[in-house]
């Protein structure tokens, strides 16, 4: 099988069955002997045919079909699945449907095994998503994909996996926007934040940024790039996400029982 997600990639390691992709993105996370096909944006017809796939998993692109991997998987007869995964909803479909796909008929109980691992990883997610007591502590929560190079910031607005997480960990997503919006210094002062979650690289000199920009705010960052792949690989990220919001709530507790910030 050939995979142009990096998330559906992960999950499918995370199922125990990450030799059988003979096709990756650049981003995907597997052995650097499995060639890299390209992703919807940059496919290498050429190398996709040479590894001759019977089946394709794709996150759908925003902006539609890729008219030349349709007209490849016609003329080659391969088969083509679609996983949309926005949404943390998203991410448990995935995880039920993808044993069928992924399994080998030819392996006695591979069917069985991989959805029985699929069931666990279900629950895995459930259990790191669990309300943190106290969670309205933390106020209005705004999760942001930080660089050190960077002059914005991406943020995870409504209809994210991220904001799901936080919905269900029972924090206030600060953010109103959908999508994945750039945020600048004026965006930042304007949300005006209880809590700011830092995902990705980060200097000294950008935390000290935003807590200019948000004095209120206090600033916890996650070092997990597991979170920017959405999938069942993402469940370790997550448990740290939540850490960070426990972390944040019980310092905020602290300051509002007379300690120090």
């Amino acid at each position: 099988m050939v995979s142009l997600s990096p998330g559906i990639t992960a999950t499918i390691v995370a199922l125990g069955a990450g030799e059988r992709v003979v096709g990756r993105t650049q981003w995907c996370q597997l052995p650097t002997e499995v060639p890299i096909v390209g992703s919807l944006l940059d496919l290498n017809a050429e190398m996709l045919v040479r590894v001759d796939p019977t089946i394709l998993l794709i996150q759908p692109a925003k902006q539609g079909d890729v008219p030349t991997l349709d007209q490849l998987v016609s003329r080659h007869g391969w088969r083509m699945e679609h996983f949309r995964i926005d949404s943390i909803e998203d991410v448990n479909s995935m995880l039920a449907r993808l044993p069928e796909f992924v399994a080998d008929p030819q392996i006695v109980g591979d069917a069985e095994h991989l959805e029985s691992r699929s069931r666990e990883l279900r629950l895995e997610l459930a259990r790191a998503m669990e309300k943190v007591p106290g969670a309205d502590a933390a106020g209005r929560v705004l999760v942001l994909l930080v660089t050190p190079e960077g002059a914005d910031m991406l943020g995870f607005g409504t209809d994210t996996y991220l904001s799901d997480v936080l919905e269900r960990i029972g924090c206030v997503n600060a953010l109103a926007r959908s999508g994945y919006p750039a945020l600048g210094a004026e965006d930042l002062a304007r949300i005006a934040p209880n809590t700011v979650i830092l995902i990705g690289k980060r200097s000294a000199e950008l935390v000290e940024r935003i807590v200019q920009l948000a004095p209120e705010a206090m600033v916890v960052p996650v070092d997990s790039p597991e979170l920017l792949q959405p999938g069942g690989g993402m469940i370790p990220g997550i448990v740290k996400f939540r850490e960070a919001i426990s972390n944040a709530v019980n310092r905020r507790t602290r300051v509002s029982d007379g300690g120090v910030r």
